[in-house]
């Protein structure tokens, strides 16, 4: 649940039943907020809470071999999927008329799932695509084909996109971006650990058997894959760190493009931005100025045969997903198999309608939210949102470490602080999307341009703040900071996170957490930095950064030591935001859930546990996941948020109510000595 910047994501749901408490037998009318199976007894939960809380679940629901990480995120999302699934089969079995947005869904789904046809049609569909590399003849045709990738989604060298001036959050700009990488992360080319040596040479691999799949020779599938992996780790050593590039200091340069063209005056911007179809005088904002100088110079020495075996792959990699089995396979079989550990595809329906989600999901997102979302879900979503901030503003004015001239400043952030619930006010408008019968793999490229030329027309003008980032059927939440806005799509409203009609503790225990965990965004080391109108500047006193800055070194110092598998420890730093957004939340929520017990107390106990102890049992559920080995590896190297075991017992360790709930006392694993607690917000 963090701030990002694409359009898309999603997925969903859980389960239901009738409860009873275990002090009066009073009969609770609702679905089930308490599933008692989950809860393993023979765990102590004062050593091992997570375990204590999740066993049960965890047995019941193994990995299935299309996955690599199954959780209750997970399980919500895929059973969304099939909510989804029967959207998209009634489009497609249905008649519509063409331009309709129900042609144009069902019609891209039926396409995507006609897997004769596209096994008939092989590479066919992209041979104007390839030919047209092969005419490449000049480093200014290089160039030409670079803009050509971009305005169709194909990612190659570096990113060009719009979005928010941080230093003046009412505009948008235009940003270059590293980019071009065929591994998830620099360190994969870089480091000379086991495990990054293993995937470097299985991405070899890949890349030849891609090339030989396609048509070229054995001899030339090795020169191509080593001339690819030479222009890639170029790149990568260029490229800023996960770590440097959560700085938005460091990566906030703006530039005039005057100044752009002097400094990397190897690449034609203006014939760039003539291909692209962008009229822009405006500033650029130069996102690693130490990965463009490196572009600057690779546009004089990188031979154009070589930019054309580069280009070949980047075709064939972003399209690999939408063409036959064969390359679907190869392409699982490094990116699935290898970096994740997953044993085998998603079955076809799940893959066809996350490309179909990506490329009208804000037009799916409306039809799901008016047969799943309803008005009373979003109203009482707007109550619980309201008693989180009231509560965060009430720890803010208790803060002991925080003066009274940053928390006033803090409560104003809070108070400005915009809400999106469930789906936007303004739906996207697809008018000018063409969905045709003629190839899967063209109606892609072609979304890819409508969104490529939506994102372009927003430079140079103000920000549109009805915007949503995800589709509303997504399985998300996020925090926006040049915005200051939290957005909790309808996907993410549904057991176990919320409940329409459940128990205050379970409901504040996960849904509420999950606010809670978006406002905290605003504060975190990253979301402090932005001021109340989403502009990137310094409103606290020296002191209090210092305060802040040793208070989020025990929550470092804490994940630092954890050791998530073998000798591989987790990644304090780079978790940071997500960690401050964990404990915050969880914090934030429960003083939300003892003020909402003031004007309505809850039954005390349900199946035996009190109304703290579900509080905590309900952040524990929906954490709940088995992950495989390879899977635990990567996302400690590449993911900002903890793996699932240490988002929940990395907080409640730091909390002294859920040692009271649990008996959790000196000695015992989740006893942590007050004066050595993680306490923030």
């Amino acid at each position: 649940m963090k701030f990002v910047l694409t359009l898309k994501f999603a997925l969903i749901a859980i389960i239901g039943m009738t409860l009873t408490t275990a002090c009066n037998q009073q009969k609770v009318d609702e679905k089930i907020t308490l599933d008692v199976s989950s809860i393993d007894t023979l765990v102590d939960p004062a050593q091992d809470f997570y375990h204590y809380a999740n066993n049960g679940w965890m047995k019941n629901n193994p990995l299935p071999d299309d996955e690599s990480r199954y959780g209750s995120f997970d399980q919500l999302g895929k059973e969304t999927s099939m909510k989804v699934q029967t959207l998209l089969e009634e489009l497609a079995n249905s008649k519509f008329e063409k331009g309709t947005i129900e042609q144009k869904i069902g019609d891209f789904y039926a396409i995507g799932m006609d897997s004769a046809k596209i096994e008939e049609q092989g590479l066919a569909p992209l041979k104007p695509e390839f030919d047209r590399i092969v005419s490449i003849s000049t480093i200014e045709d290089v160039q030409n084909q670079l803009a050509y990738f971009h305005m169709h989604g194909i990612g190659s060298i570096f990113g060009f996109f719009g979005s928010i001036d941080i230093k003046n959050s009412e505009m948008n700009i235009a940003h270059i971006s590293q980019s071009g990488l065929g591994m998830s992360d620099r360190d994969y080319y870089l480091n000379d650990d086991p495990r990054s040596k293993e995937i470097r040479e299985a991405y070899i691999i890949h890349l030849e058997k891609m090339m030989i799949l396609s048509g070229v020779s054995k001899e030339e599938a090795k020169l191509r894959a080593e001339t690819i992996m030479e222009i890639e780790t170029r790149l990568a050593a260029a490229s800023f760190t996960r770590l440097e590039n959560r700085n938005p200091h460091a990566t906030y340069n703006k530039k005039t493009q005057e100044e752009i063209k002097k400094l990397y005056s190897n690449f034609n911007w203006d014939n760039y931005l003539a291909n692209i179809g962008l009229e822009y005088n405006g500033e650029i904002n130069v996102r690693q100025p130490k990965f463009f100088d490196e572009v600057n110079k690779m546009m004089a020495e990188v031979t154009v045969e070589d930019w054309k075996a580069y280009f070949y792959w980047n075709l064939l990699n972003t399209t690999a997903n939408y063409l036959s089995n064969e390359f679907q396979e190869q392409n699982f079989d490094f990116y699935g198999k290898t970096m994740r550990g997953s044993e085998k595809m998603r079955p076809r329906w799940r893959r066809v309608l996350g490309i179909t989600n990506g490329a009208l999901g804000d037009a799916i997102g409306q039809k799901f939210s008016e047969k799943y979302f309803p008005a009373e879900a979003k109203e009482r979503m707007v109550i619980l949102v309201e008693n989180l901030r009231t509560a965060l503003g009430q720890r803010i004015d208790k803060l002991e470490w925080m003066s009274e001239e940053t928390k006033l400043k803090a409560n104003d952030k809070l108070a400005s602080m915009n809400v999106k619930i469930g789906y936007p006010d303004v739906w996207e408008d697809f008018t000018n999307l063409e969905v045709g019968q003629e190839a899967f793999v063209l109606n892609v490229l072609t979304a890819n341009r409508f969104w490529k030329e939506d994102n372009l027309n927003e430079i140079g003008k103000p920000v549109d703040k009805t915007k949503w980032f995800f589709p509303a059927h997504t399985v998300n939440a996020y925090y926006a900071p040049p915005l200051n806005e939290i957005c909790f799509p309808a996907g993410i409203l549904q057991p176990p996170f919320f409940y329409l009609d459940g128990d205050d503790a379970i409901n504040y225990g996960a849904i509420g957490a999950v606010i809670g965990h978006e406002m905290s965004h605003g504060f975190d080391d990253k979301g402090r930095l932005y001021d109340k109108e989403g502009n990137l500047t310094n409103w606290w006193t020296d002191d209090d950064s210092e305060r802040f800055n040793a208070r989020t070194q025990v929550l470092v110092d804490q994940f630092d030591a954890i050791i998530v598998i073998d000798t591989i420890h987790a990644n304090g730093e780079l978790s940071l935001g997500e960690n401050i957004a964990d404990l915050g939340g969880l914090n934030i929520s429960y003083t939300a859930f003892q003020n909402a017990q003031k004007e309505n107390s809850q039954i005390e106990l349900i199946e035996g546990y009190t109304s703290d102890q579900r509080f905590f049992l309900s952040w524990a559920r929906v954490w709940a996941q088995n992950t495989r080995d390879k899977e635990i590896i990567r996302r400690t190297k590449e993911d900002v948020h903890s793996l699932g075991i240490n988002r929940v017992n990395g907080p409640v360790a730091n909390m002294s109510e859920f040692h009271a709930a649990f008996g959790v006392e000196e000695g015992n694993t989740l006893y942590i000595h007050e004066e050595e607690r993680a306490s923030i917000w």
